[in-house]
């Protein structure tokens, strides 16, 4: 599971606090209604309803890709948000980049910057935070950072607008430029779009891809067959199952991601794209693989250490000889 941070709960649960329980359930599905129809966030009570229902599953699925390209992120000193909100995953950050010393949020809602300033003081020092107020989508240049990210953002753009922001982040990205969107097919034709476009511009695919070639996918997608996304399981708190009615603890968010670089990093040998199944004496499992393809592998017990490799093995893992 990817928790929030206590303290990054702590101040939300204080927002919350002087909310009615109807007020916020309301403004939540109002929310809800607001996003299924392209629109977003009007009022002070849609942002409440955000940082109570949304922001644990992005910040969930941005902290899991951060995992997953963890040994990348120790160097890193600087970070980059573009269409940061409320500016939840700088904790994020600050959880897996030892070396982060500054990052810099742009967000054009001022009234969700200020609600970030407000969860954000003094919980992060001594982090330095900068943020401003720029309609990222109309930026000419950003300022170079080592990390450049842009987490469920491109759904919220024009095909232009997105083509426009993907181009100057990577030229900002001085190591790594990192995309998370949502895990629906809607999301995963912006990563594949994202990659068609990045790696045209000499951009190296780092994660989860272990190729820099056409991703096998895209027939499957086309035919409205099978798309590339990951899951990660996001407890929920007092006021995230108040906000949503929801009676268990936890809900599982999907997402899909795309990690790149102007420089060229070891691939992983294979990734796990899909949850392995696992039957009476064999486990299955699907990769995406150095070859270019997608591969079933049907791993028995005669095979004993890869076995119980593939017993432990987990949706979205790499899979290494």
């Amino acid at each position: 599971m990817e928790q929030l941070p206590l303290k990054l709960s702590n101040a939300i649960d204080r927002e919350l606090a002087p909310l009615a329980p109807d007020k916020l359930r309301n403004a939540c599905f109002e929310l809800s209604q607001r996003y299924a129809q392209g629109q977003q966030m009007d009022t002070q009570l849609h942002r409440q309803a955000y940082i109570a229902a949304r922001l644990p599953a992005t910040y969930g699925a941005t902290r899991d890709v951060f995992r997953r390209i963890d040994p990348l992120l120790k160097p890193i000193t600087s970070l980059l948000d573009l269409g940061a909100g409320v500016g939840s995953l700088a904790w994020a950050a600050a959880e897996c980049m030892p070396q982060l010393k500054r990052v810099t949020l742009f967000e054009k809602d001022i009234e969700l910057l200020r609600l970030g300033q407000h969860l954000t003081q003094n919980n992060l020092d001594p982090l330095q935070l900068a943020w401003c107020r720029d309609d990222i989508a109309k930026e000419d240049i950003f300022p170079s950072h080592d990390a450049v990210l842009i987490s469920y953002v491109l759904n919220e753009l024009s095909p232009k607008e997105r083509l426009h922001l993907l181009e100057r982040a990577y030229r900002a990205a001085d190591e790594l430029l990192i995309v998370v969107e949502p895990g629906t097919p809607t999301g995963f034709s912006h990563i594949l779009t994202a990659r068609h476009f990045l790696t045209g511009l000499g951009a190296h695919v780092v994660a989860p891809c272990p190729h820099n070639a056409p991703c096998p996918l895209t027939q499957s997608f086309k035919e409205g067959k099978d798309w590339c996304h990951f899951s990660v399981r996001i407890p929920r708190g007092k006021y995230h199952r108040r906000a949503k009615e929801a009676s268990l603890p936890y809900e599982d968010e999907k997402y899909t991601y795309l990690v790149v670089s102007p420089h060229q990093y070891a691939a992983v040998e294979n990734r796990v794209i899909k949850a392995p199944i696992r039957k009476t004496g064999h486990v299955i499992v699907d990769l995406c693989t150095q070859n270019q393809d997608v591969e079933r592998r049907i791993v028995g017990k005669s095979d004993s250490k890869t076995y119980k490799k593939a017993r432990d093995i987990e949706w979205g893992d790499k899979w290494d000889k």
